[in-house]
């Protein structure tokens, strides 16, 4: 798969806005890069809101015991996501030391992404 460079440069990012990972998403959708999407709330908070195009629920509160669902995804980009973005750094820096390779925090998390939510 090759990836537009505009794209390279976002996954090199440490953090990223709801914009970026709209553009992201739709990018996904037309098959023109992967990621995972990974949504580190809360199950009820899962169930209550949730950005369209979330791959996996990995709750902070058994994160350690979940973790293993993605391990087959260490190569690929991941992007975690929280309610504000404190879970989501945290499940990012815990993913980081477990030898995950790219690992993206989406800024502001829900709260702030303007994008479609189910």
């Amino acid at each position: 798969m090759i990836i537009e460079k505009k794209y390279v440069e976002v996954f090199k990012k440490n953090e990223i806005n709801g914009e970026e990972l709209q553009s992201l998403l739709e990018q996904r959708k037309e098959k023109k890069i992967e990621f995972l999407l990974v949504d580190v709330r809360e199950q009820y908070e899962h169930d209550n809101i949730k950005i369209d195009g979330v791959d996996m629920l990995i709750p902070m509160s058994i994160f350690f015991d979940k973790v293993v669902e993605i391990e087959k995804y260490k190569e690929t980009p991941i992007i975690t996501q929280c309610k504000v973005g404190g879970r989501s750094a945290q499940a990012q820096r815990n993913l980081r030391q477990m030898g995950f390779k790219t690992v993206i925090n989406l800024q502001g998390g829900i709260s702030e992404y303007k994008g479609k939510t189910s």
